[in-house]
């Protein structure tokens, strides 16, 4: 498992003060980010050195319980699942003040070809094997 932390800004809340649902999307965006980087991918070297890139194809999350500018939280990433051309990943978010959890997140992520629109992609070898040691290290924890 990999955690991120970060202090919820002013521009992730609504105008009830809150988190808006969709700036969770965002966060754990920021997360999975921060993850490539600690598994020696970091996003903007891994697109500048190969022609893939990993969108995502689905996305959904469960939110538990209101986040608010100020709060601290803790998003955990965990590597669910690893193929030879997509890798999942579950997010936990919890709220650093009290420890609850306050949203749950999943993202499937799909490898294509920059060069050639519409096309997969293999991952990369390198990023496929620090994904599946991720996996392999979150499954023994």
């Amino acid at each position: 498992m990999h955690a991120f932390e970060l202090t919820v800004r002013l521009q992730h809340t609504d105008a009830a003060g809150v988190v808006f649902f969709a700036r969770f999307f965002e966060i754990v965006h920021l997360a999975f980010e921060d993850l490539l980087d600690a598994l020696g991918h970091p996003l903007p070297a891994d697109l500048a050195q190969a022609p893939v890139a990993y969108p995502i194809v689905h996305a959904s999350a469960d939110y538990r319980a209101p986040l608010r500018m100020g709060d601290r939280i803790r998003v955990e990433v965990r590597v669910a699942e690893v193929k030879s051309r997509s890798f999942t990943l579950d997010y936990r978010i919890v709220a650093l003040a009290d420890g609850r959890q306050t949203a749950t997140a999943r993202t499937v992520h799909v490898a294509v070809d920059g060069n050639v629109r519409g096309h997969w992609a293999e991952l990369p070898p390198g990023l496929a094997r620090a994904l599946a040691a991720a996996r392999g290290a979150a499954d023994r924890s």
